[in-house]
């Protein structure tokens, strides 16, 4: 089975985050997948880690996205 790799754009097009800012502070204190390196300025992250957070998040973890700016 192939998993499917989303970068920063796909991420921001599907409306999981708005800024880069916003993904590393949830990387760093809400246990965002950190995804991997592509190459020196790419980082991706496998579409599957990206479903189970969203998931672990709308199962009522008190994490709440703040207001769009």
């Amino acid at each position: 089975m192939v998993s499917q790799v989303m970068r920063y754009a796909d991420l921001k097009a599907r409306g999981v985050v708005n800024n880069r800012a916003t993904l590393s502070r949830w990387i760093k204190t809400h246990g965002f997948p950190p995804g991997f390196l592509l190459g020196p300025n790419s980082r991706g992250w496998y579409a599957h880690d990206i479903e189970c957070w969203l998931s672990d998040r709308s199962a009522g973890d008190d994490f709440q996205q703040g207001p769009s700016s």
